[in-house]
């Protein structure tokens, strides 16, 4: 039998207090019945036969916007389970070794210290990159002297050699274009530089 920790001032929370009874029950029963890395196998009908009240995917997802976050079709992860069972994971201690195994398996995981804290953070990076790419002819205006999309092309793929992640994408990529350091195969002629 798993225990697990709760927070003896859950009921002096704002959110929660302000939840409609079924809901703050959920939130109880989601707590304790999702696996030790937060993933819940999504099945209202099972939770609703168990809480012997009516349950919906809908209200639920609506209710708790930001404190699950569905990541596949029948999985949702609660991202502040982690922090709250866990603090900071260590992959030298056991039980926090099989949580990251198993946050890694679904890419949950980002590093030692902090443990995602939603999964849209892997998205977030794709979509700043494919804003990127729709600002290209407007920075190939901005950077007349540079081949924006070749060197689009050669920072994606030093991103990912490095490993190299940025709060800002956009910011990252222009600095690059502003930068000496990284000025190979632009448009510029430097043949004369050191004659």
């Amino acid at each position: 039998m798993a225990k697990r920790f709760i927070d003896t001032n859950l009921f002096r929370k704002k959110w929660i207090r302000e939840l409609e009874p079924d809901m703050k029950l959920f939130w109880i029963y989601l707590l304790t019945d999702c696996d030790h890395a937060g993933i819940w196998d999504v099945d209202v009908d099972r939770a609703s036969f168990q809480l012997n009240f009516q349950l919906s995917e809908e209200k639920i997802l609506n209710t708790f916007h930001k404190k699950i976050v569905p990541f596949k079709r029948d999985k949702w992860f609660v991202p502040k389970f982690i922090e709250y069972q866990y603090g900071e994971l260590n992959e030298t201690i056991r039980p926090h070794a099989s949580v990251i195994k198993i946050l890694s398996k679904y890419e949950l995981y980002k590093g030692l210290i902090n443990p995602l804290k939603t999964p849209k953070n892997k998205s977030k990076k794709q979509d700043q990159l494919k804003d990127i790419e729709k600002e290209l002819p407007g920075l190939q205006k901005k950077f007349e002297s540079r081949d924006v999309q070749k060197e689009f092309e050669h920072w994606k793929d030093y991103l990912d050699s490095k490993g190299k992640k940025y709060v800002n994408y956009k910011s990252a990529f222009r600095n690059w274009l502003r930068n000496d350091n990284f000025r190979k195969n632009s448009k510029e002629d430097y043949s004369g530089m050191f004659k």
